[in-house]
């Protein structure tokens, strides 16, 4: 009885994260969102729920430069140090998100 609650629990919880190499290409190399630098793919962590420590999908990555990259996980609080940054990645990543589902189709 307790595993099939737990079963049920997980399963709740568990959501299909979109998985796209080619859209993670396109954004390696992009200016960064921050200093302009070519940029790596960061999964922009608080985009979707953190269910089982499941990264989040890729239609939520911005590009980012090493640099940005590694300042923005040392500063930890992700949501502020994009405040602080003066960007939206949420509404970034949708909307590169779509325009690369259009240029696809």
């Amino acid at each position: 009885m307790l595993l099939q609650k737990w079963n049920l629990l997980t399963m709740t919880f568990r959501s299909k994260r979109v998985r796209s190499n080619k859209y993670l290409q396109t954004l390696r190399g992009s200016p960064c969102l921050v200093c302009g630098y070519g940029a790596e793919a960061h999964h922009v962590m608080f985009a979707e729920p953190n269910a089982m420590s499941m990264k989040v999908g890729d239609n939520w990555c911005v590009p980012l430069c090493h640099s940005c990259h590694m300042k923005l996980h040392h500063y930890g609080d992700e949501r502020t140090w994009w405040d602080l940054q003066g960007i939206d990645p949420i509404k970034w990543a949708r909307s590169n998100w779509e325009k690369f589902n259009e240029e696809c189709q």
